[in-house]
């Protein structure tokens, strides 16, 4: 499809840039998304990631060749690199992971550094990530200078996260003063904005209707995400212990991988959960997801989880905790779908049965969400993004 875009307003290149490339989750899938739908309508596109992804999280995507992708760091970064503390610092292993993180730091700034003037002001940044935003201001991005890119920064939480895992110092500093910061809500937008940031603007992000074989649907409860604390998966399986015997045909499905994954395993041995099974990563989410009946999302904190869009083109409804006011973007409580209060493992586990127990409800909801989540899909968002694109040509 040609872009909206003319050749007088000179855009010559739009980098879309996030902490690695094809990593396992959400942000990964968005930059593909994203880069693809942008290259589909005639723009140049470079992917461009601070670092590998982890060992374990890669999920190789599939992008045309002209799709230029670009690693700043030779590898990846070591685990546990910080010099927090007197033990750390007198820890000998410790202190050789702090070197080699500050190596691979200046080797990923000294690209940049060449980078940004190569690029020039006729590219267009899409930094997804505060990580990314950071190491550009250290090599050098100033966004007063004309031969620089424009930048449009991204946080892809929710302002709510933000505040309470301390990201909300790091996003002021980083994005204070580029020409665009884009975040996932309206809702986000105003907190965004009160708490200092100007500029802002929110656009949902786009997501494709997954891949799929159409398998025959099967009484599962499915989860997809990492297996990390802030997914709180213990939520999810506590409350599925707790529905098990009353739910005898059903049983459930984590998919994903992480370092959760041995507390999750130990759980289930504990509670001795039945009919559960970590499925580890998938890189078939569509047929995960059509061939399971509800989806299950028990987050601390979220942005827009684009599982919840994926499921729900499926014809796939959640029920999710009331994480992020995004969900309640996604989620029309109650008529395509359940938002819980969050952490309550009795509303969740009651969601889950109702739905489980009632097929006109079940079957209610999948249609309903099926077609609610329509406007998530790429043709009906990628143009709002044109939109940020030509309003920084002027």
């Amino acid at each position: 499809m040609e872009s909206t875009l003319t050749m007088s307003q000179h855009i010559d290149k739009v980098v879309v840039m996030g902490n690695d490339i094809d990593r396992l989750g959400g942000i990964g899938r968005f930059m593909h998304r994203l880069s693809l739908e942008l290259f589909n309508r005639g723009h140049t596109v470079e992917l461009v990631g601070v670092a590998p992804a982890p060992a374990g999280h890669y999920q190789p995507m599939d992008r045309p060749q002209q799709i230029t992708e670009r690693t700043l760091m030779s590898s990846q970064i070591p685990e546990a690199w910080t010099l927090k503390t007197l033990e750390h610092r007198l820890n000998p292993a410790r202190r050789l992971r702090y070197s080699r993180r500050m190596r691979l730091r200046r080797e990923a700034v000294d690209k940049l550094r060449e980078l940004l003037p190569q690029w020039g002001p006729n590219t267009v940044i899409i930094c997804t990530q505060v990580y990314g935003m950071e190491h550009m201001i250290e090599a050098g991005y100033d966004p007063a200078n004309p031969q620089h890119p424009r930048v449009i920064g991204q946080y892809h939480g929710s302002a709510r996260e933000a505040k309470a895992i301390g990201d909300m110092r790091r996003v002021l500093q980083s994005y204070t003063g580029v020409d665009r910061f884009i975040c996932l809500s309206a809702a986000d937008a105003q907190e965004f904005a009160a708490a200092g940031l100007n500029n802002v603007g929110w656009i949902a992000n786009p997501v494709a209707l997954p891949t799929h074989d159409a398998p025959a649907r099967r009484k599962v409860f499915a989860s997809l995400g990492r297996y990390d604390k802030i997914k709180s998966l213990d939520y999810f399986l506590r409350a599925w212990a707790s529905v098990a015997d009353q739910l005898p045909e059903w049983s459930a499905e984590l998919y994903g991988e992480g370092p959760e994954r041995e507390a999750l395993e130990s759980l289930i041995r504990e509670l001795k959960i039945p009919r559960v099974t970590l499925m580890g990563k998938t890189d078939d989410v569509g047929n995960a997801l059509s061939s399971s009946s509800v989806h299950i999302l028990s987050s601390q904190n979220e942005g827009l989880p684009i599982a919840i869009v994926e499921a729900g083109l499926l014809g796939v409804p959640s029920v999710a905790f009331d994480c992020a006011p995004g969900v309640h973007d996604l989620i029309d409580d109650q008529v395509d779908g359940f938002i819980v209060t969050q952490n309550s493992v009795a509303e969740l586990a009651d969601r889950m049965r109702a739905l489980a127990q009632d097929d006109t409800l079940l079957s209610a909801f999948s249609q309903r969400i099926a077609e609610s989540s329509k406007r998530y899909l790429p043709e009906n968002v990628v143009a709002q993004w044109e939109e940020e694109l030509r309003e920084l040509t002027f």
